[in-house]
Formats: C-alpha cells, structure tokens, sequence
C-alpha cells in the first residue's frame, strides 16, 4: 500500500521534533521521530488495524505513537496521513474539511 502525507501532517512532524529537540535535546528528538516514522510504516502495513473514527471525520482512523495521534484514512488503496497531532488537541478543529488537501507521495 503507498504512503501519502499532508502538508500539514509533515509541517506538524518538523514542529513536533523542533518542540522535542529545545526541550530534551537532540538524541531524544531523534528517537521520538524514529518512533513516529515507525508508527507510519505499521499503519501502511495493517491500515484496517486501528477502528474508525467516525465522530472525528468520516473514514478517519488514529493510530498513536507516544502522545501524538497520527490521523490517516485508507483511499485507493493508500494510507492518507491528515495530520499528527497531540493527544490533548481537538482532532476535530484541526483536520481539514477536505481530510487532507495537500499530499506528497
């Protein structure tokens, strides 16, 4: 199955890893987007894994990796990764209306 990631999802990876390296260096940044690139490569290997979310979008699953959601849909026959937020955010306010507007392969 192919793999495609937002914009924003890749935008909220770059902060999460900014955020993560100002606060507890660089060794644990590194191993924290390990975490999360890993936690992408299970999604692609069982997408139908993780239950649907319908109450925060139609088609949406979330799949946590520490305390961020990665929130992703399977559509023809790709993983669809919106966005990658933390565990506290309002999912809902987040995700576009579209489910991911911008992606790259």
């Amino acid at each position: 199955m192919k793999l495609r990631i937002s914009k924003l999802a890749l935008s909220d990876v770059e902060g999460i890893y900014a955020y993560t390296l100002e606060h507890w260096g660089a060794e644990q940044a590194d191993r924290y987007m390990s975490q999360i690139w890993d936690t992408f490569a299970r999604i692609v290997a069982a997408p139908g894994r993780w239950r649907q979310r319908t109450d925060v979008h139609p088609d949406c699953r979330i799949c946590f990796s520490g305390r961020h959601a990665i929130i992703y849909r399977i559509k023809d026959g790709r993983v669809e990764i919106a966005r990658v937020l933390h565990g506290a955010m309002s999912f809902m306010q987040h995700i576009p209306s579209d489910f991911i507007e911008e992606a790259s392969d």
